[in-house]
């Protein structure tokens, strides 16, 4: 009798064990349907590329359907041993917009949307074992909902730019040949090493012979790589129109109220609007500061301490288009009290006295700007409301391709794209 009891209760243990066994599946299937359930939503809301050297995260995916205003977050990776290089690009554009991209809370770069099959930004670099988190802010300016899909796609090949050419060219130089803010440059000084608000700076100096460009069917002379990598040059001529300084309607003393901002943005659109992918929108800087209302910093900087610099001072205006400041007058060869005509910017068909960005002092409607005369000189006795004659100054994107070495008889011309 006692057998049956004892088979009993092995065929009841079996089953509590194949209950257990059941209950331990059931909850392996639960916490794996959880997992995929997670990843397939990871899939979905991060969508995750691997391109050479580069790992590509769009955090919040590639896609972006804006009405009003809307952040899209992404990041990129470089797992390799040198430093790559990568454009961030938007597709498939269908309306019309802005976007602003930020990484580390500081602005990266901006512009339009408009619809197109393809937008691409100047590229940038990224460091080895480095991830470089953006967030892009795109606001909507159309009627429509402002649709497309973000697209980061690295270099390939050996990236060479504009400013690798320049200093391939013209081997830098850490310090000037004459004393930079006191004396004039009257021989070929080259490039000098300096810094400017976004980084290393090197700006062209005395009589120099390899930094023409020809650009838009006019001839430039570059001044200077700007610390972001762009190239700086100004118009090697002035414009027909004069300008002044101050608006007669405004009583703003800056720079972007100016008649002078008025006339350069028009004649933007009349010579340059063809050219805008390869214009960087970038840093100017108008210092208009003083202590009081006869102490002008600039001037104090310029005339007494003879300290220019490429850091600014005063106020940083972002625009395609703009004058050169005092400082960076100086730095190329000018003296504060001398006439100098054998410095890069003096060219003998100007015959007329033209504007800077920068104030060098007097009182209320009565400002004074510097200017640059004929014959090469600085002046700091011109109010603002007098007439002057205008030389633009615009900066070459990053990414630049160029063909020639920067002399007169071949000069840097930009390669069509």
């Amino acid at each position: 009798m006692k057998e049956p009891i004892l088979v009993k209760l092995k065929m009841k243990k079996r089953y509590k064990n194949s209950l257990s066994f059941l209950s331990i599946l059931i909850i392996a299937i639960a916490i794996l349907g959880i997992g995929y359930t997670f990843y397939d939503k990871v899939l979905k809301d991060s969508d995750i590329e691997v391109n050479g050297a580069l790992s590509i995260n769009y955090i919040s995916g590639k896609s972006f359907n804006v009405k009003n205003t809307e952040t899209i977050k992404f990041s990129v990776s470089n797992a390799s041993d040198k430093v790559n290089y990568y454009n961030i690009g938007f597709m498939k554009i269908r309306g019309e917009g802005t976007y602003k991209i930020m990484s580390n809370n500081k602005l990266v770069m901006e512009g339009a949307l408009k619809s197109s099959d393809e937008v691409s930004t100047d590229f940038v670099s990224i460091d080895t074992m480095e991830t470089k988190e953006y967030v892009i802010e795109i606001t909507n300016k159309g009627k429509d909902n402002l649709k497309g899909s973000l697209n980061i796609r690295p270099q390939v090949g050996v990236v060479k730019t504009f400013a690798d050419v320049i200093l391939e060219n013209t081997k830098p130089s850490d310090d000037a040949l004459t004393k930079v803010g006191e004396e004039a440059a009257l021989e070929d000084e080259g490039i000098i090493k300096s810094s400017d608000d976004s980084g290393v700076s090197y700006y062209f100096r005395g009589n120099v012979k390899n930094n023409y460009v020809s650009f838009a069917n006019f001839t430039w002379r570059i001044v200077r790589i700007n610390g972001d990598g762009t190239v700086r040059m100004i118009l090697d001529d002035i414009i027909s129109e004069s300008a002044n300084y101050k608006n007669e309607e405004s009583e703003s003393f800056l720079y972007q109220d100016s008649y002078i901002n008025t006339v350069l943005e028009n004649w933007y659109q009349e010579n340059l609007r063809n050219y805008t992918n390869y214009i960087a929108t970038t840093n100017f800087c108008n210092d208009i500061s003083h202590d009081d209302a006869y102490n002008y910093l600039p001037y104090s900087r310029i005339m007494i301490n003879k300290i220019p610099t490429l850091n600014c001072l005063g106020n940083t205006i972002k625009n395609n288009i703009g004058v050169l400041s005092i400082d960076e007058v100086i730095l190329a060869g000018a003296s504060p009290t001398n006439i100098n005509q054998n410095y890069y910017l003096y060219n003998s068909n100007i015959k007329d006295s033209w504007y800077t960005m920068t104030a060098a002092g007097g009182v209320e409607k009565a400002i004074r700007i510097f200017i640059v005369d004929a014959n090469g000189s600085v002046k700091n006795n011109i109010t603002a409301n007098t007439y002057e004659r205008v030389r633009p100054v615009i900066n070459l994107i990053k990414n630049t391709e160029i063909t020639g070495n920067g002399t007169i008889d071949n000069p840097y011309k930009v390669v069509a794209k």
